[in-house]
This record gives structure tokens, sequence and C-alpha cells, in this order.
């Protein structure tokens, strides 16, 4: 067996893996049937769907020549995950008109171009649309402003 396409051999892998675990978890739910589904039914067919992509993927990987795997940019992942975290920090005492913006701009410098006015932009519309979207469309109970 020789890998000719390394990409899509990591990537149906990873697709093996998820298809894994989400099958396992969803296996303590009960699967009810078509008409009438259980809990574990979406779940459990999401499994089977990534597995039947992941098998493809390897098969794919197999047959076909493909991209090599780049080395891994740890500058980006570190700073995206470090983002998600601080948000998640940040949230109830802030609020999101103030969490959001500055994980927003924070994360915009997960890349190497970043430029100023773009990262303030787009932190200033993606919270005026999840403002718009979470909190008045939805519902939501997000914290809007910071706990006093």
């Amino acid at each position: 067996m020789f890998i000719r396409a390394p990409k899509d051999f990591w990537s149906g892998l990873m697709f093996l893996a998820f298809a894994a675990v989400t099958i396992v978890t969803a296996s303590g739910y009960s699967m009810g049937r078509g008409g009438r589904m259980g809990p574990g039914y979406f779940p459990t067919l999401l499994g089977i769907v990534l597995a039947v992509l992941g098998t493809i993927l390897v098969i794919r990987s197999l047959i076909i020549h493909g991209d090599r795997v780049e080395r891994i940019a740890l500058k980006p992942l570190v700073m995206l995950v470090g983002c998600v975290v601080l948000f998640g920090m940040m949230i109830k005492p802030l609020g999101l008109i103030i969490a959001l913006p500055v994980t927003t701009f924070l994360s915009a410098f997960a890349g190497d171009d970043v430029r100023w006015r773009e990262a303030i932009g787009l932190s200033a519309g993606l919270t005026l649309l999840s403002l718009i979207i979470f909190v008045y469309v939805l519902g939501l109970p997000l914290p809007v402003w910071p706990d006093l």
C-alpha cells in the first residue's frame, strides 16, 4: 500500500475518527425509527455519512497523485483557539458588545496579511450582525452589555 495523496489520506482518517466518535457517542441514545426519530438517529446518520466520506478519501489517496501535507502553521492555530477561549471567558462578564469585537480583532492577526482597517471593519460588522441575528431575531439570552 502506497499513499499517493497524503492530504486526502490524512483528511480521510480525520473524517473516520470524527465518524467513530459520533457513532459511539450516539449509541448511548435511543434511535427511534424513520417516522419517529430518537435523539440518536441524526448523529448516527451523520456519523455514517462521515465514515463513507472518509473511506472514499482514503481509497482515493491510494489511487490518485495529490499534494503533500504542508507543515502545520502553529501561529494561526494557537491564535484562533486562544481567541475562542478568550471569547468564552469574556462573554459573561463583559457582554457581547465588548467580547466579540475584541476577539474578532485579535483573531484577524492569525494571518500574515492583516490590515488594520479591515480588522476593525470586520469586528464592527460581525458584532452588529451577531447582535441583530442572535439577540434580537433569535432571542437568545446572551449578555449584551458588561455586568456591572
